[in-house]
C-alpha cells in the first residue's frame, strides 16, 4: 500500500533500516536537508521543499534536474510544516528524521502534528519507536513488553485501555495535559486506547 514519506533533517543512523521502510510506490518528500537521507539510500525523491538554508549546494545541484524543488522561504513555517503542506494528510504519512536529535524540535513537531486536520494518519518513526498524535480511539499492534506512553495534549473524556499493563485510571487524576501515562506496556500482541473526545501524544517503543 503506497503512502507519503517525509524525510526531515535530523540524524538517522540506520540507513539499511530506512531503505526497507520505503517502496517504489511511495511519494517521497524531503524537507530541506532531509534530501541527504534520500541520497544516502540512493532514491530520487518526488519533491524537495523548504527554505534551502541547510541543504548543501552539491546536493541541490545533484537533484536540480531530477526532482521537483519548491523553494519556500516563509519563516513563519518550519520545513516540516512546508512538507506537510505538500502532501495529502488524509492518507498515511510516515516521517523519518524528525525526532531524537533536539528536544525543542521534537516537541515542535508534536505541536505541528496536533494542528493538522487529520493527525491520526501521520506517524513519526525511528528504528526504535513510533510517535503519533491521536484524536480518536486507536488499536496498537506490537509485541508483549513493548513500552507505550500516553500523554494528553488536551482534556480527554472517558479514556479506557485494554491490552495494557496499567489501566487508564491508575493515577486517579483527570486525563488532561500533565497526566503522565509513561511506562505502560503491551501484555500481548495488541492493545486498544479508547476515548470519546480529546487529543493525546502516543509513543510506542519496540522491545
Amino acid at each position: 500500500m503506497s503512502k507519503t514519506i517525509i524525510l526531515a533533517g535530523a540524524h538517522i543512523d540506520d540507513y539499511s533500516w530506512l531503505g526497507q521502510q520505503i517502496t517504489q510506490n511511495d511519494f517521497v518528500i524531503c524537507a530541506d536537508s532531509g534530501a541527504r537521507h534520500a541520497h544516502a539510500i540512493d532514491i530520487i525523491p518526488d519533491m524537495i521543499v523548504g527554505d534551502m538554508d541547510s541543504i548543501s549546494s552539491d546536493l541541490m545541484e545533484y537533484y536540480a534536474d531530477k526532482t521537483a524543488v519548491i523553494n519556500d522561504d516563509d519563516q513563519n513555517k518550519t520545513d516540516m510544516m512546508k512538507a506537510l503542506d505538500n502532501c495529502d494528510t488524509n492518507q498515511s504519512v510516515e516521517i523519518f528524521g524528525a525526532v531524537g536529535q533536539r528536544a525543542d524540535h521534537d516537541f515542535s513537531n508534536y505541536l505541528i502534528l496536533k494542528s493538522m486536520p487529520s493527525p491520526d494518519n501521520i506517524t513519526l518513526r525511528t528504528p526504535h519507536d513510533t510517535r503519533r498524535i491521536i484524536t480518536k480511539s486507536f488499536e496498537i499492534k506490537g509485541n508483549t513488553g513493548d513500552k507505550i506512553g500516553i500523554f494528553p495534549m488536551s482534556p480527554i473524556k472517558n479514556m479506557h485501555f485494554s491490552g495494557l499493563k496499567f489501566p487508564a485510571h491508575a493515577l486517579n487524576d483527570a486525563h488532561d495535559f500533565g497526566w503522565n501515562g509513561a511506562c505502560n506496556e503491551l501484555t500481548g500482541k495488541s492493545a486498544k486506547i479508547e476515548f470519546d473526545t480529546g487529543i493525546a501524544l502516543m509513543t510506542h517503543s519496540h522491545s
